[in-house]
């Protein structure tokens, strides 16, 4: 099972061969867990998208066709789940959106912190997990696929349903805002180091 192709393992796992749906999960498990952490910024929200995506796996393996990467599939489940979660959330709050562009949604920010800011002692990691959080929602989505995630510009086109070009300019513009939130930082790092 382990030579396997993912997309070989679903069309098992469409054929009967439960065998291949644990292989699936070793594989997808903690990778989608990390998106969904990463997006939503808790837990316990987390751990239930990557419960219900592999849930949605099963239910519509038979709808499963290898035309695209299985894990494009994977994660547009995830996506979608993610949204949908976020949109929940929008009966608490009032839902900010970008002045630039009304259609593209802020970034939410959760009150609990998530467990990775908890656990680390890392000054710089949590510098950066806090600049991210604080991108656009679409800017966050398509870096954290890329960076964390390690997807390639088409593939997180199919996830976010957008061209190719927006996907390329969507992780400049989340890179260009990375390194302008983290300049001073680094520069108070940097002098308080000489």
């Amino acid at each position: 099972m382990q030579n396997l192709s993912d997309e070989e393992l679903m069309l098992n796992y469409q054929r009967g061969e439960a065998l291949a749906m644990d292989e699936i999960l070793k594989r997808y498990k903690n990778p989608v867990y990390g998106f969904a952490l990463r997006l939503l910024a808790n837990s316990a929200e987390a751990e239930d998208i990557a419960q219900e995506v592999f849930m949605r796996v099963h239910k519509f393996r038979d709808n499963y066709r290898p035309s695209g990467k299985f894990r494009s599939w994977v994660f547009s489940i995830a996506h979608n789940l993610c949204v949908s979660s976020l949109r929940k959330r929008k009966w608490l709050v009032i839902w900010p959106r970008n002045k630039e562009n009304p259609d593209e949604l802020m970034d939410f920010q959760s009150p609990d912190p998530s467990p990775d800011e908890q656990a680390s002692n890392n000054e710089v990691s949590n510098a950066v997990k806090t600049c991210i959080q604080e991108l656009p929602f679409l800017q966050k989505e398509a870096l954290i696929l890329r960076e964390y995630q390690n997807l390639d510009y088409d593939e997180i086109g199919k996830i976010l349903h957008r061209p190719l070009g927006t996907v390329k300019t969507l992780i400049y513009r989340a890179r260009q805002n990375l390194k302008e939130k983290l300049l001073p930082y680094l520069e108070v790092k940097e002098g308080l180091n000489e």
